[in-house]
């Protein structure tokens, strides 16, 4: 059972975030844990205490849940694996990390509630919360059927850790897997067959129940994506180096993903 954190707002990238794990949930087993989190008004809240911050506090909660609802109600009805959302008042990264660790979840999903742009992926990837993330994160811009997923596989450690997040969270799902990766490259490093290191991760998906295919494309046309190239899929998986550079060619490929984007964060 693939535990899953779903971060929500009264928007609607919220009710869109929903409704794309609910969609993955009917190939998934899948637990659906919506939260949200009212955040912390005063910086002084924390020096407050007693019967009145502590009746304060109870009315905000339970406003919240009248205010969130509406979003979880429009869909519960059809995604019989979408849990009462949680309802906490206070940061909301510190809160939903918080959440996250103790709950021991294997997925955290949210709508962008940010510019989708290559400077602006940058910022979230190297934002504090993010690095210290311990799941894979999915984005969510807008809605495509699920017939296909992407996975980037642009170096040996993008590929063990998208084979890693897969071969745990789609487990039997009938939507295939689509392994897009360059031909050898040279790196610092030497000579990579990241050919090898795809086929690797075809069997390690295949036995773990997975359905894949792999695209090798020509260098220059790898580095150079263009809209095209992700137009078909539903899902576009990363993974992505904590400390990722401005040039990354993950971050390019991310920037022009305007569905959903999975990231695995190594």
């Amino acid at each position: 059972m693939i535990k899953t954190l779903v971060s929500i707002e009264v928007d609607l990238a919220s009710s869109l975030a929903i409704r794309f794990v609910c969609q993955i949930g009917g190939s998934i087993n899948m637990e659906i844990h919506p939260i949200y989190v009212k955040e912390v008004l005063s910086p002084d809240y924390s020096l407050e205490a007693g019967w009145a911050s502590r009746t304060w506090e109870k009315e905000i909660i339970e406003h919240g849940k009248e205010e969130i609802s509406k979003i979880v109600a429009a869909e519960v009805d059809f995604c019989p694996k979408l849990y009462d959302p949680q309802v906490i008042y206070g940061n909301r990264q510190s809160e939903v990390s918080r959440v996250l660790q103790e709950g021991e979840f294997d997925l955290y999903v949210k709508g962008a509630d940010f510019p989708w742009n290559h400077t602006e992926l940058y910022k979230m990837a190297h934002n504090k919360f993010y690095q210290h993330l311990q799941c894979p994160l999915i984005l969510v811009q807008s809605l495509r059927k699920m017939k296909k997923v992407l996975l980037l596989c642009s170096h040996a450690e993008s590929v063990e850790a998208l084979t890693r997040t897969f071969t745990k969270i789609w487990q039997g799902s009938s939507i295939p897997l689509v392994l897009v990766y360059p031909e050898n490259q040279e790196t610092t490093s030497g000579r990579i067959d990241l050919k090898n290191k795809v086929l690797d991760a075809v069997n390690a998906l295949e036995q773990a129940g997975c359905k894949t295919e792999s695209i090798q494309l020509k260098p220059e046309i790898f580095s150079n994506p263009t809209e095209d190239n992700l137009a078909n899929y539903g899902l576009v998986a990363v993974g992505l180096d904590r400390a990722v550079r401005k040039d990354s060619v993950d971050l390019t490929w991310l920037s022009l993903v305007n569905t959903a984007s999975l990231i695995a964060f190594y």
